[in-house]
């Protein structure tokens, strides 16, 4: 695969400047590569991850001693885990979300990501593509969120009170477009009559 990497221009080129983590791993969960994108997330090197295991490469607290990735009882339940063990048996994974507990200057963060992996063969040697999509930034509506019950705005985080479709665009992934419900439909028919 380094060869891939080596020789291929276009690959190479592809590879790096994909704006998400990707990384290919062998069938034993070794990092065989991880772009830039990826490098800066999991603040690791290139050559420092090559060939090591996936959660020591990728910072996970819980591969914390050499020899402890995928042998905690952590690692059933890990969504990047998950994700390559079923891209190797033949399913395609596509932005299967979960969180991923890694160091991060220091100090353990909950990374909440989306995973999309697929097995690949290069060369007779079998392979995941793993792209890790960061949705921790992606502020998820979780909790309670005080909304006036009349207008119906939202208080944000800085007491600011905001239309709800401004709120969760801004939060979320939701982008809105307006309809009528059949409710509010017929009352406009009545009212138009």
């Amino acid at each position: 695969m380094q060869d891939l990497l080596k020789r291929h221009d276009l690959f190479r080129t592809l590879f790096q400047v994909m704006p998400t983590s990707v990384i290919l791993v062998n069938i034993e969960g070794r990092v065989i590569a991880i772009n830039s994108a990826g490098q800066k997330f999991f603040q690791i090197g290139d050559s420092e991850a090559y060939l090591r295991p996936g959660g020591e490469a990728l910072r996970c607290v819980n591969a914390a001693n050499p020899g402890d990735c995928g042998q905690t009882t952590f690692c059933q339940d890990c969504i990047l885990r998950k994700s390559v063990k079923l891209a190797f048996e033949g399913q395609e994974i596509s932005r299967n979300k979960g969180s991923f507990l890694a160091w991060h200057n220091g100090q353990p963060v909950r990374l909440d990501i989306l995973v999309t992996a697929t097995r690949l063969e290069y060369q007779g040697h079998n392979l995941a593509l793993v792209i890790v999509e960061e949705i921790s930034n992606i502020t998820q509506l979780q909790g309670l969120l005080p909304i006036c019950c009349s207008c119906h705005r939202i208080r944000n985080q800085e007491g600011n009170w905001t239309r709800l479709e401004t709120f969760i665009e801004k939060h979320s992934e939701a982008d809105f477009t307006h309809d009528l419900c059949p409710v509010c439909s017929e009352k406009a028919k009545q009212a138009a009559r």
